[in-house]
């Protein structure tokens, strides 16, 4: 019986090379797609959440996640896995063999592509048949020979060739028309693909992760990455009903994605952090403490246009955000419905809302317009004037409590009344505890300053010349309500010994005799009519000129 413990050579040689290739089946790697489920928008980057299942069999392989983008930062792939198997490690790669994913919005651009060449080349087409017949008609226009045709045939033939003619004409020119129409179409189409296209991945992204299993199960996946291809930034609009009501504030995130890949129906987070700085552990350094300087700042009123001969030293505190001319924030209305918004988490130095209502963010399309925070805020209402320059009275809005909404520096929409003022850009960290925001013109107030002839004069006495300039501010309120109101006008500041320069008459305004200007701060009643004159005598050498307003 000792032939059945016999195994030939060439058996056993048969055995090991199926073993062999049993064990090379099961290593072999496993090509599995993923869900996106959620995303956390950085400012520079997004991190993103997605869930698979996979088929993991006994023994050491690789199960490869596909359909990434190719921009991940390797060291911010993380994975975790559900089941009988141990992840032994996870690395990123880009496969170059793969076509990218192509969003919706370029799959639209190219099938209408597609479809407006079919016309054009139709119509180039029918343009040649009409170019060939106009050929064959002018070929066979001499006919009869040496012996003629009858003037009666010679009719219907001009006449035939007069009607064809002119209608082969009239098809050519409406073709080249619609040619010209469809091949501006054609160029625009090529142009946006083109766009979108160089925005797409060139290939395609892929987390590969080993790992190793006793014996078959199905597993559950949940990883996340970091990519670079997206990010949000903050606007803001202020609307403001009337000067007796608070301003509503909203905080909105202009969301931008190019990942290759669509968002659809996703729930978001923003987050101020930044996923990309250094993750080496900080230091601190010397903390020194400084004055923080004044800085030149345009007076109050036509902040663009015009301003007071000379500019003065303001602080932080006291300068308004001015509007500034631009018609492209009447286009950013919200995009989607109102969202629902908890803040999260804050810390020291990040914040986050979670987004309650899904979103569709498609890779390579125009930002995505998203309500973060809307919420009223008390408001004090003055008027500003500078009646030298400007007849126009300013209305400025201080807010106070904005502290939770500004956290990021943006545009800010203005709105007053249902019409839209303006934009202006608003940085946290350069504005004080006190929000203000100039709301615009108001022509219910009325600001006029007049020359008070009567008082001004000039002498000479000796060697010495006197000017006296005598002015009146009168402001009208012209609305049904109180207002407060401050107007400044200024008299000119001595840069010579010789020149001598006297306030005579100031109407209870402040004088800042530094830079010369008059404020006064003031209570109109509805109706009410407040005259405020001002006067100044200017003595200098008779051999001498200067000019005074």
């Amino acid at each position: 019986m000792f032939f059945k413990f016999f195994i030939p050579d060439t058996m056993k040689r048969i055995l090991f090379f199926l073993g062999f290739a049993v064990l090379s089946y099961s290593a072999l790697p496993a090509t599995v797609s993923s869900s996106l489920e959620s995303v956390r928008v950085f400012l520079w980057g997004a991190e993103i959440n997605r869930t698979a299942t996979a088929e993991v069999k006994p023994g050491i392989h690789e199960i490869i996640f596909t359909g990434l983008p190719m921009d991940i930062d390797p060291n911010s792939v993380q994975v975790k896995g559900s089941g009988p198997f141990t992840i032994l490690s996870v690395s990123h790669r880009n496969n170059f063999l793969i076509s990218p994913q192509v969003s919706t919005e370029l799959k639209i651009l190219r099938d209408s592509l597609e479809y407006y060449t079919q016309r054009f080349n139709n119509r180039q087409a029918m343009l040649n048949v009409y170019l060939e017949e106009e050929a064959l008609l002018l070929a066979n226009k001499s006919m009869g020979g040496e012996a003629g045709v009858r003037p009666a045939e010679l009719k219907n033939l001009a006449d035939f060739f007069r009607s064809r003619m002119t209608e082969v004409k009239e098809l050519q020119l409406k073709t080249r028309i619609e040619i010209q129409q469809l091949q501006d179409r054609q160029n625009r189409l090529r142009q946006q693909i083109a766009r979108l296209g160089s925005e797409q991945n060139v290939n395609v992204g892929e987390v590969v992760v080993t790992v190793s299993a006793t014996r078959s199960a199905r597993g559950q996946f949940e990883f996340s990455y970091i990519t670079r291809s997206a990010g949000w930034n903050a606007m803001y609009d202020i609307r403001a009903e009337d000067t007796q009501k608070p301003v509503e504030m909203l905080m909105k995130a202009s969301v931008r994605q190019n990942t290759g890949e669509d968002w659809e129906n996703i729930r978001l987070t923003l987050s101020t952090a930044n996923p990309l700085d250094s993750r080496v552990v900080p230091s601190l350094s010397t903390w020194f403490l400084r004055y923080v300087e004044p800085v030149a700042q345009a007076p109050y009123g036509a902040a663009q246009r015009s301003r007071l001969k000379e500019t003065y030293m303001m602080d932080f505190e006291s300068a308004p955000l001015y509007i500034i001319a631009d018609d492209e924030i009447v286009e950013e209305a919200l995009a989607g419905s109102v969202a629902g918004i908890t803040i999260a988490t804050q810390t020291h130095t990040t914040r986050e809302y979670f987004i309650d209502t899904p979103y569709n963010i498609m890779s390579g399309a125009d930002d995505q317009m998203i309500e973060v925070l809307r919420d009223e805020l008390p408001a004090q209402f003055t008027y500003f004037a500078v009646p030298r320059v400007e007849r126009d009275a300013f209305l400025v809005a201080r807010i106070t409590g904005w502290e939770d909404f500004v956290i990021l520096p943006g545009k800010m929409g203005v709105f007053f009344e249902d019409s839209w003022v303006g934009s202006t850009f608003i940085n946290p960290e350069q504005t004080a505890d006190t929000l203000e925001v100039s709301l615009g013109t108001d022509r219910s107030v009325a600001v006029e300053r007049k020359r008070l002839t009567e008082f001004s004069r000039k002498g000479v006495l000796g060697r010495r010349t006197t000017e006296t300039v005598a002015w009146e501010i009168v402001i009208r309120n012209g609305k049904n309500i109180p207002v407060s109101i401050e107007v400044k006008d200024q008299i000119p500041v001595s840069t010579d010994g010789d020149i001598q320069i006297t306030l005579e008459e100031k109407s209870g305004a402040i004088h800042q005799e530094s830079t010369g200007i008059l404020t006064w701060r003031l209570e109109i009643a509805p109706g009410q009519t407040v005259r405020k004159p001002f006067r100044y005598s200017v003595r200098y050498p008779s051999d001498k000129k200067i000019r005074l307003e």
